[in-house]
């Protein structure tokens, strides 16, 4: 028997032929060349592979190897057939072992050659997670980032052993001084992934101590620089902080910005290390600090602040001090100056050393004459219209915002690149744009005017469109919706949008190498190109497998349904990002990773991995928010005074606790708390998204106890359980299928009981409700353009078990419009209808509805005349608010700038009021006599805006222009039954006052 190995190992190339023999080693030697000539060509008996299971299955294996039985051994072609398994990136050694077989295949042939692959596959990184029992910082993300352990590339065991010490470094970094970190490896043979787990016993967090300082200490002491690290804690708990990596590097931040303060912009703050004390609780940062020479940069011939002076020279940034800053800073200041209206300033810098060693830099400013910019003409346009050049410039006339104007040389360069950029990119290739200033225009010292002249040019067509390449896939729709069809404009930006559009399909369709390349030559009239498109679309990749880890608690058929990509589907990076994105849409991962499992391999099926890392259960959220206006509500019990609101402040706390992922299905469980001087509310949520696996359906389950004064006549206390689906019919459209059972009861009345007895009575409501929601502002917290448009259709009747039967309507439809580029013309009405229908025998005929399901209104979000909730009837004898059936309100909002960017100005005028049923729904302005409430109020106002991350700042001044007056009572609630009962109650003639003003959060609509 003779045997023949053929090896293919990575440090080896070309694959080397060993020829072995069975024979002694010194016949084998002098046989060899017999021997070797004896295989080549002999018939091949067998194929077979060691192990029997492979990464690839077997009609792939049959591809790559095409090496049959019945055909002649030739060494090139095994060599071959290494070489194609072996670029694949899926082994990591491979031998080709061949021997003869016992006996020959037939008596007249030559003895065969059995040949068997013997393969080690690599294995590549999946799932990598750590199990803690610390706490944050660092976090689980920024172990598994400090670990280097890329989601499908190839394993190395050496890669964990730095991964553990780089994780060691950063608990280290974290205070965790004796963190123990054991890598876990476990290994999974269907996918060939490696997953690895870092289990980490950090022990306690050290804390600072004082720091030891080298270097030159002479510009600030130790203390100074301690005061300046805040690492110490002074006025809460005595000590110091905790260590941790971002604090210590905001610590070295703060201390050379002490420096910088003192002058010292070049000083210079090393960290050498962060040694622990032998118990490892405390850690010593050692600090290396080079104050460096003295630096004072001033401004001479100009005044500025030294913040925006500090933002436009960028020695403070860069903490050193060369030609190319200092210039820089030049051009800065000058931009800063032109744009506060001295357009011909000139800015130059001197530089010198003191005698004491200090770098003196002085910026020389030549302001010139101020100047207003106060015109800006366009000519030559024909193309496109003045609006939307305009549009496109960053130069500006001066107006209430800008006192002076947005102008300089730099901008006035820019827009001139600006608007040839849009007529290129509409196919005016030759197109030419020029701009002149004039000063003291219409001999007016100090304005001046810009005058931009277009000379379009012709504008280039596409005379015809070839596509060559594209074989594998139709592309007959796709090129329909391409620029550069026949007939089109002709641009390089259109050629490069349609060069993106076949690129993205051919890669949703699994060529990720495809290429694109065009051509152009004139046409056969002036002024067009025949352009030709040339496509290598490379070869097409599929999906072999799905690959999902991480998963916990969330069960497999959850994700399974976000899923975009099957097994055998082309591999479309878009259907992988879609993915990421629903399931991250979720709720319930923190973090979700994707790759391509061995992505330098060429294989034309791939492994698409996708890493879970689920979010923690629990969460938790807290707020604070302040409401300061005339509060219409009051939890005084005996007090009837002020029945038309009174100045006050209203605090706010909120809690929201939260667990997620309830029985690894994507639910969740909420608990809000409320709690401020008008209302004390719990709620408790059970959210069920996707029911019946369907993804724009979502269910919800709340129980709520709701204890509110927010109206002055009566406390409110509501016990509710409802059910709720939402269907996302479109993005901008849902829809709300509502039902809920509640028990409203009414307490602390200011009102006689004993006149109006159901009014009193604790009532439940059983509603079934349907609502239609449809929103495309731009911007929910401060909307610019779009409408709002919301429907509610509820029906309550005794089938639903409730004690009062009505239907009530609720409509509200709000659009934003933009008014020019900065003034935005907003409004909303309000209009809504509740009417009862089987009146129990113990109601009011003419007011059936229970208090508390009638409407109330008024207040910063509806009518700005009125104090919260104190529009519509009221009480004859008290002048306490009592609702009513009918509403109706219309207010309309002027928006525009006031003073920067960040401070905004609103004009508004409210209308309408709470109208005791739809009958009385009137629009006349007059009030015919105190009892008199069914008539239209009026108010108007102005409001500042300022904006911030969590929506704008609002305080609103407003002018009610017709109040209503109203009986009030001036004893106390005693004294107000005992007269009720004699009929001796005397009403004193009261009003709301003109003047109402609102501070809070949030636009008003």
């Amino acid at each position: 028997m003779r045997l023949v190995r053929l090896r293919h190992a990575l440090s080896i190339l070309p694959v080397i032929l060993l020829h072995v023999a069975s024979t002694p080693p010194l016949a084998a030697q002098t046989d060899a060349p017999a021997i070797a000539t004896e295989f080549e060509g002999r018939p091949i008996a067998a194929v077979s592979f060691d192990p029997v299971k492979q990464p690839f299955a077997a009609a792939e294996i049959s591809a790559m190897v095409p090496l049959r039985a019945g055909q002649n051994y030739r060494a090139a072609d095994v060599r071959a057939a290494i070489e194609r398994l072996y670029a694949t990136g899926r082994y990591q050694d491979i031998q080709a072992d061949a021997t003869l077989s016992a006996a020959p295949a037939s008596p007249n042939s030559s003895e065969a050659v059995v040949l068997r692959f013997i393969t080690k596959p690599n294995w590549f990184i999946g799932n990598v997670t750590s199990e803690e029992d610390f706490a944050d910082p660092p976090s689980p993300g920024q172990i598994v980032n400090a670990s280097r352990l890329i989601l499908g590339d190839p394993f190395d065991m050496a890669q964990v052993t730095a991964a553990t010490t780089s994780i060691r470094k950063l608990f280290f970094n974290n205070g965790y001084f004796s963190a123990q970190v054991e890598p876990k490896i476990t290994y999974e043979d269907v996918y060939n992934q490696v997953n690895v787990v870092f289990a980490i016993q950090a022990g306690k967090r050290a804390h600072y101590e004082q720091p030891s300082v080298s270097g030159d200490n002479s510009i600030l002491t130790e203390q100074q620089i301690v005061k300046a690290s805040n690492w110490h804690r002074w006025f809460i708990l005595p000590g110091y902080h905790g260590i941790t990596q971002s604090r210590t590097r905001a610590g070295i931040d703060k201390i050379r910005l002490k420096y910088e303060n003192s002058h010292r912009l070049l000083a210079t703050v090393v960290l050498k290390d962060v040694a622990p004390d032998y118990a490892g609780r405390r850690g010593r940062p050692e600090l290396q600090i080079a104050p460096g020479a003295p630096v004072n940069i001033t401004v001479q011939g100009a005044r500025i602040s030294k913040g925006k002076l500090k933002q436009n020279v960028p020695v403070y940034e860069e903490h050193t001090v060369d030609a190319d800053l200092l210039t820089e800073g030049s051009g800065n200041l000058r931009d800063y100056f032109q744009a506060q209206g001295f357009f011909d300033v000139d800015v130059s810098f001197r530089q010198r050393l003191s005698s004491g060693g200090a770098t003196e830099i002085t910026y020389v400013v030549e302001t010139g004459a101020r100047h207003r910019f106060v015109h800006l003409e366009i000519s030559g346009n024909k193309y496109f219209d003045q609006k939307t050049v305009r549009e496109r410039l960053y130069l500006e006339p001066a107006s209430f915002e800008l006192r002076h104007g947005r102008y300089s040389e730099a901008y006035r360069h820019r827009d001139e690149g600006s608007i040839s950029s849009l007529y290129q990119s509409n196919g005016f290739r030759d197109v030419k744009v020029t701009s002149r200033v004039v000063d003291n225009y219409r001999d007016r010292k100090g304005d001046l005017a810009v005058f931009f002249t277009i000379a379009e040019g012709a504008q280039y067509r596409v005379a015809s469109l070839t596509v060559k390449g594209a074989n594998r896939i139709d592309l007959a729709h796709t090129l329909t919706t391409l620029n550069s069809q026949t007939g089109q404009v002709f641009s390089d930006s259109g050629v490069a949008a349609d060069r993106d559009t076949l690129i993205r399909q051919y890669g949703d369709n699994g060529f990720a190498s495809a290429a694109f390349e065009w051509n152009s030559k004139p046409g056969a009239s002036p002024h067009t190109v025949d352009l030709e498109f040339v496509i290598n679309e490379g070869d097409q990749q599929f999906v072999r497998n799905v690959v999902i880890t991480g998963l916990n608690t969330t069960r497999q058929s959850l994700v399974d349904r976000q899923m975009e990509l099957k097994p055998g589907s082309p591999l479309s990076p878009s259907a992988m990002t879609e993915t990421q994105r629903k399931l991250y849409d979720l709720g319930i991962f923190a973090q979700v990773d994707m790759a391509i499992q061995n992505p330098d391999g060429e294989e034309d099926r791939r492994n698409i991995l996708y890493d879970l890392e689920e979010a923690r259960r629990y969460s938790i959220t807290t707020g604070v928010g302040l409401e300061f206006a005339r509060i219409g509500g009051s939890n005084a019990i005996a007090d009837l005074s002020d029945p038309g609101g009174a100045p006050g402040v209203s605090p706010r706390v909120s809690v929201d606790i939260t667990r997620l992922n309830l029985f690894g299905a994507g639910q969740s469980l909420t608990l809000s708390g409320r709690l401020s001087t008008l209302q004390r509310k719990a709620v408790l949520t059970y959210f069920v998204p996707r029911i019946f696996g369907h993804p724009k359906l979502d269910a919800s389950y709340s129980i709520l106890y709701d204890d509110t004064h927010d109206v002055r006549t009566f406390e409110s206390k509501r016990e509710e359980a409802s059910a709720q689906v939402a269907q996302h019919y479109t993005r901008a459209v849902t829809l709300f299928y509502r039902f809920t059972y509640r028990r409203v009861g009414v307490s602390n009345l200011k009102i006689d009981p004993l006149l109006l007895p159901q009014l009193a009575e604790s009532v439940r409501v059983g509603l079934s409700t349907l609502s239609l929601v449809q929103d495309r502002r731009d911007d929910p917290t401060d909307a610019h353009k779009g409408i709002y448009n919301t429907l509610d259709v509820g029906l309550a009747t005794k089938v639903f078990g409730s004690q009062t039967s009505f239907v009530r309507v609720l409509g509200r439809n709000a659009t934003y419009t933009r008014l020019g580029s900065k003034i935005v013309f907003a409004r909303e009405t309000q209009f809504g209808v509740t009417s009862a229908f089987d009146v129990p025998p113990n109601s009011d005929p003419t007011d059936p509805i229970p208090l508390a399901e009638r409407f109330f209104g008024g207040g910063g979000n509806t009518l700005r005349g009125f104090p919260e909730n104190q529009a519509g009837p009221r009480d004859i004898l008290t002048g306490f608010p009592l609702g009513g059936s009918a509403l109706f309100f219309n207010n309309t909002e002027l928006r525009f700038p006031l003073y920067g960017s960040n401070i905004n100005g609103v004009l508004f005028e409210d209308a309408g009021n709470v109208y005791s049923k739809l009958s009385n729904v009137s629009f006349r302005v007059d009030q015919h006599n105190p009892e008199d409430f069914d008539y239209m109020s009026h108010a108007a106002g102005f409001g500042i805006r300022y904006r911030t991350p969590l929506g704008p700042l609002r305080l609103d001044l407003a002018w009610s222009l017709n109040p209503p007056h109203y009986n009030g009572f001036s004893g106390n609630y005693n004294q107000l039954v005992q007269c009720s009962a004699a009929n001796t109650c005397q009403a004193a003639l009261q009003q709301i006052s003109h003047f109402q003003f609102f501070f809070s959060i949030g636009q008003a609509f």
